[in-house]
């Protein structure tokens, strides 16, 4: 179920001075995936179709429906079409009755990549069920400062189309575990949360990495996963910092060649 084209070539045109030349153009794939929880559709997410199961997983568990990968009894992915007979992917999870919180009778809403929490109807429940991140582990602003290059070497879907985000989960010595790439940073950084729920991977002691801001959703995202530390590539929000020092993770970006630390410096070393 893992075969699927995660990009398309299409004919386009360049122009350099008066001379309009034809060229191919690689661009990355959006597809619905269709999360249906106990046989009740709970969401659409645009996304792009790799490690499909992965992203299943970290989503449900990031929207606390689930505590732990026990109380999923199953999760069944296939292709499948809408009412229209568009193609889309189907996720069918059955989870057990001791779920953290059931999932909300909304009916079915869309979550569009670039928007985390665009298509809920707010963000007051997201919270729920969050408990702040208790980790000793520190870490040298040298081994940080080379995650921008190895985050790049980890991106081969973006230099291919140049419209992918990526994630990749790091231990403090630098070693990367898992890297995921998608059109979105949300559904990046839930392959990588849910790629580390199936490994079974402890997190105490790991670092998560992002292409793109820190937005108060990924926050969140990095919280209930239980990492110590999130690095983004540009300027966070401002409710991204408020986020990251109430659940004590140590926020970091790394835009421009810059290390701006933004809460619980304490965890690196020197401070």
């Amino acid at each position: 179920m893992e075969n699927h084209n995660i990009y398309k070539t299409f004919r386009t045109f360049t122009q350099t001075g008066t001379v309009i030349s034809p060229q191919t153009s690689d661009l990355i794939v959006e597809t619905p995936l269709e999360i249906i929880i106990n046989n009740e559709s709970h969401i659409i997410i645009m996304f792009t179709p790799d490690m499909v199961r992965e992203l299943v997983v970290g989503f449900i568990f990031t929207e606390g429906l689930i505590s732990h990968l026990t109380q999923i009894q199953e999760c069944t992915i296939s292709p499948s079409q809408n009412g229209n007979r568009e193609q889309l992917i189907e996720a069918k999870v059955t989870i057990s009755s001791d779920r953290a919180h059931p999932p909300a009778k909304t009916g079915k809403r869309v979550s569009y990549s670039s928007c985390g929490i665009c298509g809920k109807e707010g963000y007051s429940n997201i919270e729920l069920g969050l408990n702040r991140v208790k980790s000793r582990q520190r870490f040298k602003m040298d081994v940080l400062n080379g995650f921008s290059l190895k985050l790049e070497k980890r991106q081969p879907l973006y230099k291919r189309t140049g419209g992918a985000h990526a994630a990749v989960l790091f231990n403090a010595s630098g070693d990367s575990f898992f890297y995921c790439e998608d059109m979105g940073r949300h559904n990046a950084l839930d392959k990588v949360i849910g790629a580390a729920l199936l490994k079974g991977i402890v997190p105490e002691d790991k670092a998560v990495v992002s292409s793109g801001r820190a937005s108060l959703e990924m926050i969140l995202k990095t919280a209930r996963a239980g990492f110590p530390l999130f690095i983004a590539m540009s300027r966070p929000t401002s409710r991204a910092v408020e986020a990251a020092k109430f659940y004590n993770i140590t926020l970091i970006d790394l835009a421009k060649d810059t290390n701006r630390i933004y809460s619980h410096a304490r965890r690196i070393v020197g401070f």
